[in-house]
Parts: C-alpha cells; structure tokens; sequence
C-alpha cells in the first residue's frame, strides 16, 4: 500500500487579512492563506492513481499542487490542520469517491482518502494564545478534529 500526498492551493491567491477568519477582529497583523491536503492509500498501479487523482483534485490553470509531504507554504506564525470526524457527512470526500466508484477498469485501488483543510497564519504574536482563539473560531469541535503545528 503506498500514501500519496496533494497539498493543494491556488496560483492566485496570496495571504490576506486573518480577521476574517475571527467572529470579532484583533489588533495583531496576521495574514492567512488556506490549501487542502489529500492524503490517498492506494494499492496497485501507484502511478495511475496519481495520476487519476492530479487530474480529480487539481485544476492545473489556477492551481499548485505540492506532492512530497512538505508543506506547501512557509513561514507561518502557526498552521491549523482541520477536517470533518470519522462519520459526520463529507460532501467533497463523497463527490471524490463517487467518481471514483463510476470509474471501471482502473489498475489501483483507492483504500482511504482523507481531506484536511489547512490554514497557515503569517506574522508575529503570542503563538499559544493565538492559535488558541483562531481553533475556537475557524474549528466546530461538534465536527472537526484539529491539530496546530
């Protein structure tokens, strides 16, 4: 079985004001840029389900695509790492999967895929109490798990 990674991010899009990420602003500076990480097991022909996913969960013109684990953004104050808990309804997940399912004849298997949203934040402050009231606005714990790193 082997994992494969697509963090995900637009071409376009640069950091920009992280109050709008908040219910209520603060005074610090931050900026925000978001991607969506994939993480697929497969079995079988690996390149082929690269490929097959590239070409489902990347749209080349507007779009990057970072491949080998690393993130794709640097130099964040904090990045939250969120997703929809095992069991609660994912809609892109499912849309993914039913493509998937509709698809005859290909020469892997798609054994998991798991989506996380990550949000990098950018600039200076108080990193532990930051993150903290950024998890508690952007993050529903009635449907996310979450990780600050």
């Amino acid at each position: 079985m082997a994992t494969l990674t697509f963090e995900v991010f637009s071409r376009f899009q640069s950091a920009t004001d992280a109050n709008k990420l908040l219910y209520t602003p603060i005074a610090d500076e931050l900026t925000y840029n978001h991607t969506r990480l994939y993480t697929a097991e497969c079995e079988g022909d690996i390149d082929a389900a690269r490929a097959y996913l590239r070409s489902v969960l990347v749209e080349p013109i507007s779009q990057k695509v970072q491949e080998d684990g690393t993130p794709a953004l640097d130099g964040e104050l904090f990045c939250i790492s969120y997703g929809i808990k095992k069991g609660a309804l994912d809609l892109e997940k499912e849309a993914i999967l039913t493509n998937y399912r509709g698809r005859k004849g290909l020469p892997f298997t798609l054994e998991s895929l798991t989506i996380t949203q990550k949000v990098y934040i950018f600039g200076h402050g108080d990193k532990e109490a930051l993150s903290a009231r950024f998890c508690n606005d952007v993050c529903n714990p009635a449907i996310h798990t979450w990780s600050v790193k």
